[in-house]
Parts: structure tokens; sequence; C-alpha cells
């Protein structure tokens, strides 16, 4: 069972479907009004229950009320990333992230958040020492999680590997990179994103084709992992949306 909870991210799992679980309430306001609507549409059961009940489910008093309880088929897909890669075929504007070990589910949700807004076809987490979907990260990336395919992988560097083999760029985003926006980043692209603090593995280090930064003046030595995200996915769809830019094929 899994427990999802925010506003935002259990109205993007109704809408978006199909959905087994029961959508639990505490209280009754407009809001929660609107998603009993939703589930009800959506052929998903409501429970009143009270609100301590659902602070005990999702660990936290922030649950607003309304609590969804998944059994199964609604979560983002966690299928094999080769056929992920199917799914988007030979496109010339493919874009993957590859998260090397995120482990703050507040900057997952973050992440999935501006990876939705900003075209990402796919996410790549580790099966081991990342942080996986949860309740949290579904709030946080308010509903974006419904939307971006996610993809488990147990090795990061053989993921990359099979990404080249499609026709991707791998570029990894460090402080000793070249500037982001000097690097062609209008084709297949991979993003590679390390973890907090610790930045890339090595050996996901080498897998990449270059490195990549976000020019800074300031005075701190680095960007959140997740504003760091938003502002590199910015550039790639800057990039594509530039008149003139060919795609460029691997």
């Amino acid at each position: 069972m899994k427990h999802v909870f925010g506003y935002h991210a259990i109205e993007e799992l109704l809408r978006r479907g199909p959905v087994e679980g029961t959508l639990l309430i505490g209280r009754q306001n407009e809001r929660i009004e609107r998603l009993v609507e939703l589930a009800r549409k959506a052929g998903v059961e409501v429970s009143q229950v009270d609100e301590p009940h659902l602070a005990g489910l999702v660990g936290t008093t922030a649950h607003k009320g309304a609590v969804l309880a998944l059994v199964r088929g609604t979560a983002s897909p966690k299928g094999d990333l080769a056929a992920e890669l199917d799914r988007l075929g030979e496109r010339a504007t493919a874009l993957v992230l590859v998260l090397d070990g995120i482990t703050d589910p507040q900057n997952l949700g973050a992440i999935l958040r501006s990876a939705d807004l900003l075209g990402v076809d796919a996410v790549v987490l580790p099966s081991r020492r990342s942080v996986q979907e949860t309740g949290t990260v579904a709030r946080v990336s308010a509903g974006a999680s419904a939307y971006v395919p996610i993809v488990v992988v147990p090795n990061v560097p053989s993921a990359l590997g099979l990404l080249k083999d499609r026709g991707f760029w791998v570029y990894g985003a460090d402080p000793q990179g070249s500037p982001c926006h000097g690097v062609d980043l209008a084709g297949r692209v991979c993003l590679v994103l390390g973890g907090e603090g610790a930045g890339m593995h090595r050996l996901v280090r080498e897998r990449c084709d270059a490195l990549v930064a976000i020019p800074t003046v300031g005075h701190v030595d680095s960007f959140n992992v997740s504003v760091a995200a938003g502002i590199l996915l910015y550039e790639v769809r800057r990039q594509r949306d530039a008149p003139g830019v060919p795609p460029r094929a691997r």
C-alpha cells in the first residue's frame, strides 16, 4: 500500500488513472469535496476516517485531511529502461534525466515537478542509495509524479551505456564542467545529476560524454540539486526552442 497526500498530488493521480485504492478523508471542505467527486468518477472508494488515523498513515499532520491509499496501477512506470527507450523511438529531441543518488524526498519531488514542466521523457533512479517515490515526493511534486515516467535501474553506469547505444549524448552536471549555455544540448540528451553533497559517483562521471556547469557569481560553491536540475533542464528547453537550431544526432 502506498499513501499519497497533498491536494495537487491526489487530484492529478485521480485525473490520470487508472487508480486502485481508497480515498481517505478526515474533514470536509471545498477542495476535499472536489477530490471526492473525482474519486467517484474514477470508481475509487471513499472512506471517512479521523485525522489522527491519517497522520499515522503518512507520518505527518500535513495531510490536509485527505490521503489516497493506493494498491497498484497508479505509480509512474518502473519497467526496464530498454522498454522505455523503445517507447521513445528515434525521436531526435528525446530528453532523459538520470539522478545518481538523490536521497532527499523534497529534492526528488521538486525535480519531478521541473521535469514535467520542462518536458523530460523519463527519469532514471538507481534501486539502491536513492530515495524512491513516496507520499512526500508526490506531494512536493504537486502531482507531477503522476505524469513523469520513472524507471528504476540496478546500475546507473550500465544504464548510461544503454542510453549511448540508443543515440543519447550524456552530460553530467558538475561545477568544474563547461558552461551549459556553450554546450550543444539540442539533440537526444541524457542529463545526469549526482546526489546531495557527494555529486556523481566516479564510474557514473566516467560514462559522461562531457560535464556541464551553471555559471555563477556568488560566494557559495553550488546550487541545491533540485535548483540545478531546473536551471539545466530549462537550458535544454531554451536551446531546443531557439529558431534555426537543428537537433544533433549521435
